[in-house]
């Protein structure tokens, strides 16, 4: 049996507490002892007059060491040598999966009536949004099919609407499942939305522990690691004098002294410099990092056993070997070792090395984060050449570039014809009117101006979403599309601008020219409001939004990013889109169908899609498998 635990409390204290408890169960065993002992005396008094006093002693002593050795067994069997937690370095996320908080809410499986009518009318309220786009178009208003049953032949998915009492059978049925009867409707409703929707809803609901693990406090540690020979060593104490053998009581001492001498051990050093070198430190895209640390003995202590973690960000993934180690160094000594990380993108910083020691015979862990020197810091360059066409609104500035208006002038698309007039060039003449005897006309072509594009990113903390927990979030994939889509405008001469929806806000002008793409990708890639892991304060709309629309000039329209896994980044959309900012949203998909809740994450989002779609807002879907050259050609074919 291998189960570890934890101890966050100091040796001193463990010995105090220990000593207490130990009293009292002293006092309790002898105790009970002695009236065990008058109760012979009383029931047999010529066996109390055979026995001396100093007899009942001895065995008495016997006794309390076979109980105490009993203790020290029964602990050892439950538990192995307890050691400190370190930290998770290999699998830590910053990214949610859209829909599990409807699955931990619908697994909570409330035990009182206020509870269940929670999860009912949370279920109730998102199946029905999310059925609007899926039961369009079949007859009568969604709400009368949901009331009437009409939509699923599903009994349990109808009956999630119905207010009918629950019957005996379906409670017998919901005993012997284990599954309550709500669970059941619900699960039964996502699904039939599913089937009508072309969704997979054969489900894998196993879900694995992800839990993280805090890890130990800083201090010093037990480890009851010989907890097993104290029990041994009282065994064959207690047995040695219960039988009169001496050669028992002197093993016994034996191994009492040896136990001694373990505990006895002295504190561990923690007495470390560590020093980091990142190469490359400023990185493409997706390229790996090698991270060598190195570790030097500063103290004047053998340290018989020092293990070091490095403090890898969260949102980097350890591609090669390992950022722990272990070894032994003497006092001087220095050793070092190497290990691969690779991130999407992003600034990112490496923490504090988490440090373990532990004493030459193991029974205490000094437990210490030690600052690290040299390099702390990764940057990934998002800078980018793309041979990318962006499709754009109509909108344009008064500067000339490649975007069709709706303006007669000069440019290369026909447009219309006019009255010839005197200062008209010869070759804006329509000859081909004229030779037919006709009066002379000027051609007229669609003026071909620059556009103004503002990249709107929604970087709030419920846009850091992806459809597992290793796949890269929906702000990585924005932020790495965002810095292609400015490099193909500015090749274009479009004017680009930057701006965040976010508490950490961001905004930067649109401009044109290699030195404000530079600043643009500079900010995509080092701005706190782009950051890996996402903010902790929430984003305010009717705070933030007029500060976005006051700097947008009358020429802007608009690029936005999101997953689209709520309400909110819709109605931002809506209102800028009214107030004449032209918007296309290019929404990455990060949701899944391997749970009811995954599922139902995917038809709310397939809604507002169609939402955004029926208010004139041009959306592009970009499934995760595709390139973003793709999803843009195949939206654009839509658009024409």
């Amino acid at each position: 049996m291998s189960r570890t635990t934890d101890r966050s409390r100091r040796p001193d204290d463990e010995v105090d507490e220990a000593s207490a408890v130990g009293l009292r169960r002293f006092l309790s065993v002898l105790g009970v002892f002695v009236v065990a002992a008058g109760f012979v005396v009383l029931l047999s008094p010529d066996v109390g007059r055979s026995l001396s006093v100093q007899y009942l002693v001895v065995m008495g002593v016997g006794v309390l060491l076979i109980v105490f050795a009993a203790r020290r067994w029964f602990k050892r069997l439950l538990s192995s040598v307890d050691t400190v937690r370190t930290p998770p370095v290999e699998r830590r996320t910053t990214v949610s999966v859209p829909g599990a908080d409807f699955d931990a809410l619908l697994a909570a499986d409330a035990q009182n009536a206020i509870g269940r009518l929670q999860v009912r009318t949370t279920a109730q309220d998102r199946i029905r949004t999310a059925a609007e786009t899926v039961l369009e178009g079949d007859g009568g208003a969604v709400d009368e099919q949901l009331a009437a049953g009409s939509w699923s032949d599903d009994p349990d998915a109808v009956a999630l609407f119905a207010d009918e009492p629950t019957s005996v059978r379906d409670r017998v049925s919901s005993f012997v499942s284990g599954t309550s009867i709500l669970q059941r409707r619900v699960r039964s409703a996502i699904a039939a939305l599913g089937r009508l929707a072309d969704e997979d809803v054969s489900w894998d609901e196993s879900t694995a522990d992800t839990e993280g693990t805090e890890p130990a406090d800083p201090g010093t540690h037990a480890t009851d690691r010989w907890n097993g020979l104290t029990a041994i060593a009282l065994t064959t104490v207690g047995l040695g004098v219960l039988t009169s053998q001496a050669s028992l009581v002197l093993v016994g001492a034996a191994l009492s002294g040896l136990g001694a001498y373990a505990v006895a051990g002295s504190s561990p050093s923690t007495a470390v410099r560590i020093s980091r070198e990142l190469q490359p430190a400023d990185p493409r895209p997706g390229e790996s990092v090698d991270v060598t640390v190195e570790v030097e003995n500063v103290g004047e202590q053998l340290l018989s056993d020092l293990r070091v973690v490095d403090g890898v960000p969260a949102d980097l993934t350890i591609e090669a070997d390992s950022p722990r180690h272990g070894t032994a160094l003497r006092p001087g000594a220095t050793m070092e070792y190497t290990y691969t990380v690779a991130g999407i993108r992003g600034s990112h910083t490496f923490e504090d090395a988490f440090v373990v020691s532990r004493n030459l015979p193991g029974t205490l862990e000094a437990v210490e984060t030690v600052g690290v020197e040299g390099d702390q810091t990764v940057t990934y360059d998002v800078s980018t050449v793309l041979d990318l066409s962006v499709p754009l609104r109509k909108q344009a500035s008064m500067d000339v570039g490649r975007v069709l208006t709706d303006t007669a002038g000069s440019g290369l698309e026909f447009h219309s014809i006019r009255e010839y007039r005197s200062s008209d060039p010869l070759t804006r003449i329509d000859w081909s009117r004229a030779a037919r005897g006709e009066d002379l006309a000027t051609l007229q072509f669609r003026e071909e101006r620059s556009a103004t594009v503002v990249v709107v990113i929604d970087a709030r903390k419920e846009a850091y979403v992806a459809s597992d927990d290793d796949s890269p979030s929906a702000v990585d994939r924005s932020v790495l599309a965002a810095a292609q889509l400015a490099s193909a405008l500015s090749a274009a001469d479009d004017r680009v601008g930057l701006a965040a929806l976010s508490p950490r806000q961001c905004w930067l002008a649109p401009g044109a020219g290699h030195t404000h793409l530079a600043r643009l990708q500079d900010v995509l890639a080092t701005d706190d409001a782009f950051a890996p892991s996402p903010p902790t304060l929430p984003y305010y709309r009717r705070i933030n939004l007029p500060a976005l629309r006051k700097r947008l000039s009358t020429d802007s329209q608009l690029i936005v990013f999101s997953p689209l896994v709520d309400d909110e980044v819709l109605a931002v959309v809506r209102k800028l889109h009214a107030a004449g900012h032209p918007a296309t949203v290019i929404s990455p998909d990060a949701t899944a169908t391997g749970t009811p809740g995954r599922t139902l994450a995917r038809l709310e989002r397939d809604n507002r899609l169609s939402k955004l779609r029926r208010a004139d807002v041009r959306v592009v879907d970009w499934d995760a498998d595709e390139s973003l050259a793709l999803a843009l050609t195949t939206a654009g074919r839509r658009w024409s």
